[in-house]
């Protein structure tokens, strides 16, 4: 697993970084647009995207603090990519209020890009180039340009300026990708699906540069992924959205910390909607004799509570990111107000 609180600043002081010296600046025409008394590199505000007819981001709010890894979730066609686009300034919002980095994207979108890195899935490099060449595109293309860091990536990751980009494999292609991107010294990265494609050593390489470079120099990332198990061992703080919908929004750690899945067996028989009605319990799954309970919130009285009804065997067993990306999307909810539906921290 990687550590990125603790082993990436082991390994690299902030004098090694190709980042250093570069510190985060907030740029505050729209300061705290939303009330808000802590700094936050993104903040959406009833979001709403349509296609024609169709909505396809449905009045999302988000809030991602400044310096976090933030994992950005859902199934196809849940919206993410549409979020991402209107965050970059690619498509026009229909309602509600986005900022970035203190830019209001109604009236400041242009400015915001200028310190947004970029990694699409698909790639956007000119196949027809060298890597030398692309790198010199990309240059003249940003009004910023952190030229130490671009060369130290590039020997970092083994290219050459006169590597020919159509004969680079998809992952040195995402490298050349994210060396551009951290090019432009970006005060936000954002990712999608960065590491779609890659063997999971070239996954784990990707990622530790990312987690490594990005995140200890104070710089936000901002990523959406398929694969839960790499969010879950990089990302501090996620959301997951189905359908343009807010599901869930909360540190990685509160979620671990307030969820688990209970296993209890009975000697005698037991109605299923008992179970169902103690307070904390979101699902209740028949397996054999046994039964699963989904449970948030306090773990101990829900245990209590099994107790009294005479339970003759309790497991508390934590739930991994996946786990919890299935639950909720299954459509279990809080039955009180504090709901899985929206925003918890």
């Amino acid at each position: 697993m990687i550590d990125k609180k603790f082993e990436a600043k082991k390994a690299y002081s902030s004098e090694s970084s190709p980042l250093s010296g570069y510190p985060f600046k907030h740029h505050p025409e729209a300061p705290n647009n939303f009330g808000t008394s802590s700094p936050l590199a993104i903040e959406l505000a009833q979001l709403s995207c349509t296609y024609g007819s169709k909505t396809v981001v449905d009045r999302l709010s988000l809030h991602v603090p400044v310096g976090s890894v933030y994992g950005f979730l859902g199934p196809n066609g849940a919206g993410k990519t549409t979020t991402i686009k209107t965050l970059l300034g690619l498509r026009h919002m229909q309602g509600g209020k986005a900022c970035v980095l203190g830019f209001d994207l109604a009236f400041q979108g242009l400015e915001s890009r200028r310190y947004i890195g970029y990694v699409p899935e698909t790639s956007n490099l000119y196949d027809f180039m060298q890597v030398g060449q692309m790198v010199e595109t990309a240059r003249r293309m940003n009004t910023r340009w952190n030229h130490r860091a671009v060369q130290r990536y590039l020997d970092l990751f083994g290219l050459s300026p006169k590597d020919k980009i159509r004969k680079l494999s998809k992952g040195m292609k995402g490298q050349l990708a994210l060396a551009i991107a951290l090019g432009s010294d970006p005060e936000l990265l954002i990712l999608d699906e960065p590491t779609s494609g890659l063997d999971p050593l070239k996954r784990f390489e990707f990622l530790n540069y990312i987690v490594r470079e990005v995140s200890q120099a104070g710089r936000t990332i901002f990523f959406s992924s398929h694969n839960l198990a790499e969010v879950e061992q990089i990302a501090d703080r996620i959301a997951i959205i189905n359908q343009g919908h807010l599901i869930v929004e909360d540190e990685l750690d509160n979620l671990r910390l307030h969820q688990k899945s209970i296993l209890v067996a009975f000697d005698r028989p037991i109605w299923t909607d008992d179970l169902d009605n103690i307070p904390g319990v979101k699902r209740v799954v028949q397996e054999g004799r046994r039964y699963r309970l989904l449970v948030r919130g306090d773990i101990g009285s829900v245990e209590a509570e099994l107790k009294g009804m005479g339970a003759a065997s309790i497991e508390i067993v934590d739930m991994n990111l996946e786990a919890m990306f299935v639950a909720y999307l299954q459509g279990y909810r809080e039955k009180d107000s504090e709901g899985w539906n929206g925003r918890t921290a």
